[in-house]
């Protein structure tokens, strides 16, 4: 039986955009949201903002193993 590793990258870039607390799907594929620096020192509103952003990827990263996994089985 195969064995799966699972894999994920958080990472805090200091940027100057807009704030903007929605969830934005990037170009490469990755999420992303765009929090204040007073929000950035809370370890609260980091762990709500980073479980936010991470529930699509998540669900996206979900979808496509099924599927995948579902047309490697043999009928």
């Amino acid at each position: 039986m195969s064995k799966f590793k699972i894999k994920v990258n958080v990472e805090f870039v200091e940027c100057d955009e807009t704030e903007n607390h929605g969830v934005n799907k990037n170009s490469d594929g990755s999420f992303s949201m765009v929090i204040s620096e007073q929000d950035a020192i809370s370890i609260d509103m980091c762990e709500k903002s980073v479980l936010q952003i991470a529930y699509p990827k998540i669900r996206e990263a979900v979808s496509n193993h099924l599927s995948h996994i579902s047309k490697k089985k043999p009928k």
